[in-house]
């Protein structure tokens, strides 16, 4: 059987091309959609839908050749073709769409879309508020005028296909019914999804994330950046926390903390994470298994987690449970 993103969560099963509108309306400002004459016969409207906290991903195909436009949202939005091709007319550049070509628009963008009958898609749509705080945490400085992407620019093939490499991960985790992800690792993936968009999108404030010069933070910075890493290893760690604790830019903690430690702060966040991982696995009690320490510390793939602990202590985390149960 072939995979459908989201089964578990159906947000539309139609064959009424009004009922798909009006769906499509709330999540994505589509105001026309036209399947043409005979195409009726073969179109079943099928979204699935996840809803995080400042991110949606939506899951769409429509079994007949579409054309659709979108105007004046309010969203920032991105593409993943899964199969089918199409083509876009955006402001006044055009392209075509396929598995490794999406589009990124923002808020106010006039787009028009052509869809094959094959046509499916993956769709990211991020809260605007939750893109600008971020951008302003990363290149420390308010975002006046607003983020604007641009429109003319064709995406770069390797970015494209980084990109949609994550969202199909983020959608395969989303998707497990056998093992939820905590509440901690799905921010940090929400966090994941919205600077992988901003770093591999262009837009009016591109040049800052590439160009400009990163401002070493005071040593005193780096020890309270490292002081709340390890007093809240256990709970969702976004850039945005980290900047307002220390009072600095995310750049420069970056650029400091590395200096310093030979290591970025998230993965001075994953040590101090495995850490507690081994003592929670040295003093296990009865209920403890391999999995809820890995998900208990923030480890969303069992594989990675087995990896970076097996690097860091020079065992596998099941010989430390074994060894603890004697």
């Amino acid at each position: 059987m072939r995979y459908e993103p989201f089964s578990r969560f159906p947000a539309v099963r139609t064959r009424d091309v009004d009922e798909l509108r009006q769906r499509m309306s709330g999540l994505f400002s589509v105001w026309s959609m036209d399947f043409g004459r005979g195409a009726r016969a073969t179109f079943e409207g099928r979204l699935n839908h996840r809803q995080m906290r400042d991110i949606g991903l939506t899951y769409a195909r429509y079994g007949a050749p579409l054309v659709a436009s979108l105007s004046h949202g309010d969203s920032y939005l991105q593409g993943f073709p899964l199969r089918g091709h199409g083509h876009y007319v955006l402001d006044r550049s055009d392209g075509d769409a396929s598995r490794n070509r999406g589009i990124a628009i923002g808020p106010g963008a006039d787009l028009r879309l052509k869809y094959s009958a094959d046509f499916e898609h993956l769709i990211l749509r991020i809260n605007p508020q939750k893109l600008v705080r971020t951008l302003s945490g990363l290149i420390d400085r308010p975002i006046d005028p607003p983020l604007k992407m641009t429109t003319n620019v064709r995406p770069n093939p390797t970015t494209a296909v980084a990109q949609r490499r994550l969202a199909e991960f983020v959608v395969r985790e989303l998707d497990r019914a056998d093992a939820p992800l905590p509440d901690l690792v799905l921010t940090e993936l929400e966090q994941v999804l919205v600077v992988s968009y901003l770093n591999c999108t262009q837009h009016n404030y591109s040049h800052f994330l590439v160009d400009d010069p990163v401002r070493s933070a005071a040593p005193w910075q780096v020890r309270l950046a490292e002081e709340y890493i390890e007093q809240h290893w256990d709970q969702p760690m976004t850039i945005e926390a980290l900047a307002l604790a220390t009072n600095a830019s995310v750049r420069s903690l970056f650029y400091s903390i590395k200096k310093s430690r030979g290591v970025s702060p998230m993965v001075f966040l994953r040590q101090v994470r495995l850490r507690h991982a081994k003592e929670m696995l040295v003093n296990a009690g009865p209920e403890t298994s391999v999995t809820s320490v890995a998900y208990d510390c923030g480890f969303s793939n069992l594989g990675h987690f087995a990896k970076y602990y097996c690097a860091a202590f020079g065992e596998h985390p099941s010989a430390t449970l074994k060894a603890a149960r004697g």
